[in-house]
């Protein structure tokens, strides 16, 4: 990020934070740094971490008291109830505040926003209704909380979202007020010894020279439609195609995922579950290793991790008309298929049978996909701008 770029001193508010790794988490870290990295004030606010996890970062983290919930990883945060957080953000200058989430930060975000006169931002990142679903099981519970999540966002000042299917995700919801893009990016960049990163890769990991690899990467969760995944790659292990399929990521359904891989039959030398890898250069290693990330949420919004292959030039393989393939065209910089394992099996099929259409989409994806987070961040720079002064004028 240049020096010029002006940002306003601002506190990002989350309701999930380090250790817990996520699109969102990661998200909010990369503003933070970029933002301050270029001379400005930006702190996160966010419920505070379980055991003996600390804070280092380039920037302050300021942790609220929080409260465990039930069948997750995640925390409810309860920032009225903490000791010192409000005299922290009253007692600096802050211009603006941007919540990344509706629940108990951002509502705390809007009212202490509001108590200070300065601009309010929240930004709409994840299908609520669908983790409602996921967790309680209640349409009637689900319905209720989108109501109130849409009277949320049409209290705040400013209404983001990370792609324009997320935009009518939440016009579905029931918003319809403006909506401003702002899409999400990477701090991937491709090596200048490709080779050298995948081999450290393939070492660490002891995977195979030869032969197709897939990769998935993400919240071992069954919401990204993992049980397609396995599906899939069980069909193709059933006509005789040989192929390994990398497994990245962790989460609470790990276990159960694991074991639908065994009751499919895929044992180690079709599926290798790797875990949760933090190290960037040795993910970088991975999506170079590999010939087709395959990834066919209809949950996820703008998915860092496509971003990160795109970069390393992976094309990608999504579920068409998801929000997760809004940049793909079809066959050019990615491929899209339908939720049914065995089609999925037969493009998959297809796409390795044609001489250079690989390394033909990786390179369009890298052209066309995936955007530095610096880049990104210069909108951020114009829009927090444009709402500070505003409000300014307002006063």
């Amino acid at each position: 990020m240049t020096p010029d770029i002006y940002f306003p001193d601002n506190a990002q508010f989350v309701d999930t934070f380090y250790p817990t790794i996520d699109g969102v988490v990661r998200t909010v870290d990369s503003y933070a740094r970029i933002m301050n990295s270029s001379g400005a004030y930006s702190c996160v606010v966010a419920p505070a971490a379980v055991g003996k996890y600390t804070d280092n970062f380039p920037y302050d983290v300021a942790r609220a008291k929080s409260l465990v919930l039930p069948l997750r990883e995640y925390r409810l945060a309860v920032p009225e109830l903490t000791e010192g957080l409000t005299g922290f953000l009253e007692n600096r200058p802050f211009e603006l505040f941007h919540a990344h989430s509706p629940f108990t930060m951002g509502r705390y975000a809007l009212r202490l926003g509001r108590r200070l006169g300065i601009p309010v931002v929240a930004t709409f990142h994840s299908k609520y209704y669908d983790d409602i679903i996921d967790v309680f099981h209640s349409q009637v519970l689900a319905e209720t909380a989108v109501k109130d999540i849409v009277k949320f966002f049409e209290s705040v000042d400013d209404v983001w979202s990370v792609s324009s299917g997320t935009a009518r995700t939440l016009r579905d919801y029931g918003y319809n007020g403006d909506i401003f893009v702002i899409d999400n990016g990477t701090d991937y960049d491709y090596p200048d010894d490709p080779g050298a990163v995948a081999a450290a890769a393939k070492a660490r990991f002891s995977l195979p020279d030869e032969g197709p690899v897939l990769m998935f990467a993400g919240h071992q969760v069954w919401q990204k439609n993992i049980r397609l995944v396995l599906d899939t790659a069980a069909e193709l292990r059933s006509r005789g195609f040989e192929f390994t399929l990398l497994m990245v990521g962790s989460g609470y359904a790990s276990g159960s995922i694991k074991s639908y891989a065994q009751e499919l039959g895929l044992d180690e030398s079709a599926v290798r579950f790797l875990g949760r890898v933090n190290d960037v250069e040795l993910m970088k290693g991975l999506y170079l290793s590999s010939d087709l990330f395959f990834f066919p949420s209809v949950y996820d919004n703008a998915p860092l991790v496509l971003r990160e292959a795109s970069a390393m030039g992976t094309p990608s393989l999504l579920m068409r008309g998801s929000n997760a393939a809004e940049k793909i065209a079809d066959g050019v910089n990615g491929f899209l298929i339908d939720d049914d394992p065995r089609t999925a099996a037969d493009r998959i099929q297809a796409i390795f049978s044609a001489p250079g259409l690989l390394v033909r989409a990786g390179e369009e994806a890298r052209r066309t996909i995936c955007r530095p987070w610096d880049e990104i961040l210069e909108h951020v720079s114009e829009r927090y701008t444009e709402l500070v002064r505003e409000r300014m004028t307002v006063r």
